[in-house]
Formats: C-alpha cells, structure tokens, sequence
C-alpha cells in the first residue's frame, strides 16, 4: 500500500473538551476511505485540520518526503486537499460558472478554463444544466456540482462529509456513479457516512471513530455489517 499522506498524534480538545486523539492515521494513494462514527464523534473536526482549516493541539503530518507540524504543512495540503461539506455552498451563479470558479481564482486563462468547464460538465453528465442557477438544483444536483468543481482543480484527496445524505434513490446512484470515476482516475478519497451501503463497494477500507480514536475495521461488501479486526487505534 504506498500512502499518499501520514497524520501523527492528531490532539484537539474544544471548549477543554478532548474530541481527537489519534495515534496515527495513513491515507493510501488512490483508494477509498471510509469514515463511520456517532454525530458529533469528530469526523468533521477530523476533516478540517486534513484539509488545513482548523489548526489542532497538535500533530505532525508526513507528505512528500517531508515530515512538518500542521502550519508548515497547512500550505502542501490546502493546495492539494479538498474537503466538501454535506450541504456543498455554491454561489449565486450558474452552474458553469460555479465549476469555474476555482479556475479563475488560480489565475487560469479564461478559454482554457471554458475548455475544461465544459469537458468537466459532460464528465459529470451536467452539460444540460450549465446555464441553470446553482440555486434551483436540487440536493444531488449541487453535491454533483461541487464534486465538479473539486475535480477541476486535480485533488490529490478528496473529504467529503456525507456525500449522500438526503438523497433520493437515483441521485445518490449518480452520485456514487462520479465517486468510483474519481477513484478510478487516481483520486485518493475520504469519505464520511452513516450511509455506508450506498459507498461500500467504492470503499478499499473502514475506519470508525469513537471517543476520540480511529480502530481500523473489516470491510463488508454490499452490507451494512462490520466486525472489529484489531480494537486498538489505528496502525499502518
């Protein structure tokens, strides 16, 4: 398994109170991972200090040849870490321009950009939609969007924070439908859910979260069952 980034001794405590204690957590190179835990077990805190946006007690973070604290670190992983909320926030615009935002905050040229929004927009079959306003998709639609927009700017590592949660039926289909393509282009994937048939198959491992601790557990294919393989946290 050649991993993609190392976390050491992620430590945060809010309001003096411990939410992470985490020994050590190793994300592989383009495969799946999947996060379960109670609401408010820290999953998101988790996502934002990976991410770069929420700076922890500490930690020490190991990414290409390099082993850093989390500030000398911040600028490597907001460059190549996306993280997407479960309520994605798309602008006031269309959904082309929302695609391209990223672009044209990087400074891209603007007919390379329109290039690549509209192969982006046929990639995630969204090409019918490119002039509607972000505001009058519905929930699978936006998530589909903002997956979009995250996979324009090549990732290295995606987060995403129940990436199917109020769907229905046919949207979580495509939406896991554009998850497996992103796996299968190499993007590593973190992926959070309590939803765990509707991402298990793209899945390579499960992770759980309780009490401040990740304890790697054994992934069930097509079902919801999990057993613990080792209760201890997790190791590579």
């Amino acid at each position: 398994m050649n991993t993609l980034i190392q976390f050491n001794n992620i430590r945060i405590s809010l309001s003096r109170k411990p939410i992470l204690n985490i020994e050590k957590l190793i994300i592989p190179s383009h495969q799946c991972t999947l996060m379960t835990g109670r609401n408010g077990s820290g999953k998101t805190t988790l996502f934002k200090i990976m991410s770069g946006l929420l700076k922890p007690d500490h930690t020490t973070v190991e990414y290409q040849g390099l082993t850093m604290d989390w500030k000398q670190a911040k600028p490597y992983i907001q460059k190549d870490i996306i993280y997407l909320h479960q309520q994605p926030y798309l602008f006031d615009a269309s959904v082309a321009e929302n695609i391209a935002y990223g672009l044209h905050r990087n400074g891209e040229n603007k007919s390379v950009a329109h290039n690549k929004v509209m192969q982006a927009l046929d990639w995630a079959n969204l090409s019918h939609l490119a002039h509607r306003s972000a505001k009058q998709l519905s929930g699978g639609e936006k998530q589909r969007v903002a997956l979009t927009r995250a996979r324009i700017l090549s990732p290295r590592l995606l987060l995403l924070d129940e990436p199917t949660a109020s769907m229905d039926i046919e949207a979580k289909k495509q939406t896991s439908e554009l998850l497996q393509r992103l796996k299968t282009e190499g993007v590593s994937i973190m992926i959070s859910s309590h939803e765990t048939h509707t991402v298990d198959h793209i899945a390579d491992h499960h992770l759980h979260l309780e009490e401040g601790v990740l304890t790697s557990l054994e992934l069930k294919s097509n079902t919801d069952n999990v057993t613990v393989l080792n209760p201890s946290r997790h190791t590579k």
